[in-house]
């Protein structure tokens, strides 16, 4: 099974490279140790060229063609496709479903215990949440994506928002003080002026329980059907219904 790697999936091309790698390698009756002292490298790289944990540099992929002789630069040209396609952001799953259906709802209700929603973060804020799983670079790049989702805030068309935070999301200091603050400030500024979003807050008093344990999102899709979307300790599903809002 292909390993992810600081928040990354690696795409098919990857995949491919390390089988072609290892093909040739054990064809040619070498061992990793072997082709690592040939390429001055060491035979952990190879190893994780192999099994896809990284891409290979492009002077890895011509050391390769010259070593193995092979035809017309393959492995250049492997190495070529893969810098085109790039990488690509890993996510739970069903998420990347998930963004996709968002993006075409009309109507978003959400909840969520722990932390403020995604679509609601600032990058500080955001940065803070994320940063204990991933390296600097993958964490620039994670930020980024969402905050390239938040834009469906600013469309004319956005959908209608609303959003149950309980009250330890807003008094958990996520990223220290100044982080907080901004957030904080952030949330005011969006339900005080997007007349499309409605923020509201679920109280330590209350007595209500339900989905304390996880968020769980709705969205009201053209036409009038709600998907439901939960995230808990058994993962994230979505369920279709008549009415998911109860």
């Amino acid at each position: 099974m292909t390993k992810e790697q600081d928040g990354y999936t690696r795409d098919p091309v990857l995949r491919a490279f390390g089988v072609v790698l290892r093909s040739y390698r054990e064809q040619a009756g070498v061992s990793r140790p072997q082709l690592a002292q040939a390429l001055g490298c060491q035979p952990g790289w190879i190893e994780k060229l192999e099994t896809a944990q990284k891409p290979c540099s492009e002077a890895t992929a011509d050391d390769l063609d010259v070593y193995f002789e092979t035809p017309k630069r393959m492995f250049w040209s492997m190495w070529l496709e893969i810098k085109r396609e790039g990488k690509h952001l890993a996510a739970p799953p069903g998420f990347s479903r998930y963004a996709e259906i968002e993006a075409k709802s009309i109507a978003i209700r959400s909840f969520e215990a722990q932390v403020v929603p995604g679509i609601l973060q600032t990058p500080g804020y955001a940065r803070a949440v994320m940063s204990s799983a991933l390296t600097l670079d993958s964490l620039d790049e994670r930020v980024a994506s969402r905050m390239k989702r938040q834009e469906i805030l600013k469309r004319a068309d956005a959908p209608r928002m609303w959003f149950v935070l309980d009250e330890a999301v807003l008094r958990r200091c996520v990223g220290g003080p100044e982080v907080m603050v901004e957030q904080l400030k952030w949330l005011v500024e969006i339900a005080t002026s997007n007349f499309r979003v409605e923020i509201r807050m679920l109280p330590f008093s209350s007595i209500t329980y339900a989905s304390l344990d996880g968020a769980f999102k709705i969205l009201t899709l053209p036409g009038g059907a709600d998907l439901a979307y939960h995230e808990g300790s058994g993962g994230k599903s979505g369920d279709r219904g008549r009415d998911c809002s109860g």
